[in-house]
């Protein structure tokens, strides 16, 4: 039998023991991978298993008026169905939304055997439509009537309304001072509200906001004492209003109505 010699003076035996050192590295390395591929799913089972780290406790966080902590911790316990790296925390999230008063709430997990729970209760600003409430942002809820607070001003408008109706009766509480207790916009899209005095005042369609103002400078300052005596101030009037006494006829002030 002949070698092949090489440049460097080796023989080709050489290569044949270089080889099967690759090999070898290269068949460990594949079972290190197996091995480790192993283990992290063998992790992962166990991890997922519901008796792996079971939940304990569970806190439920936040100030509240309207909902009964006694009974999210019901709820949420009963959802309580997994371990900790398991546990179905949208749904957990869910059950709580469904609440009415609740706003928001958030889940979060304290290792080992936790939950934290953070429940943001509904701030009702006013009623809607004398069926549900609507927070400070114009979103609708609807509890059960006997949970609504007591003295809240109504806004009452077509559906999908809400913020528009909020943003105005904001304009007149913030801005121009007015204690309105009822605002309403009609299907004609006709505007009229309601003092805490009990005088109504009309606007119709058009000019919300300069009909006010003219509201304020020809009716608030001028008329004084006289106004607690006046059921409704109509505002259609291209430069003055007319007054609905509590116990006289309608007087003009001005016409051209519209």
């Amino acid at each position: 039998m002949q070698a092949i010699l090489t440049m460097d003076g080796n023989t080709g035996n050489g290569l044949d023991k270089h080889d099967h050192s690759a090999h070898a590295n290269s068949l460990l390395g594949g079972l290190m991978a197996v091995l480790v591929t192993t283990v992290i799913i063998a992790g992962s089972l166990w991890m997922m298993k519901p008796a792996t780290l079971p939940i304990k406790q569970v806190h439920i966080e936040g100030e509240f008026l309207r909902l009964d902590t006694n009974r999210m911790q019901e709820l949420v316990s009963d959802k309580v169905r997994g371990g900790f790296f398991n546990i179905n925390v949208t749904a957990i999230r869910n059950t709580l939304m469904a609440l009415p008063w609740v706003k928001e709430v958030s889940v979060h997990r304290i290792w080992p055997d936790g939950l934290r729970v953070v429940v943001n209760e509904q701030t009702a600003v006013v009623r809607w439509n004398e069926t549900g409430l609507l927070n400070d942002q114009g979103h609708y809820f609807a509890p059960e009537k006997d949970s609504f607070p007591d003295g809240l001003p109504m806004l009452e408008g077509p559906d999908d309304s809400q913020k528009l109706l909020l943003e105005r009766f904001n304009l007149l509480k913030q801005l121009y001072g007015l204690s309105v207790v009822h605002l309403r916009l009609n299907e004609r899209r006709a505007w009229q509200f309601e003092l805490d005095s009990g005088l109504r005042v009309v606007l119709g369609r058009k000019y919300f906001e300069s009909r006010i103002d003219r509201f304020m400078h020809m009716v608030i300052k001028n008329m004084g004492e006289k106004l607690s005596q006046a059921k409704e101030i109509d505002m259609r009037y291209t430069n003055g209003f007319a007054v609905r006494w509590k116990q006289r006829a309608i007087e003009n002030i001005e016409s051209g109505v519209n």
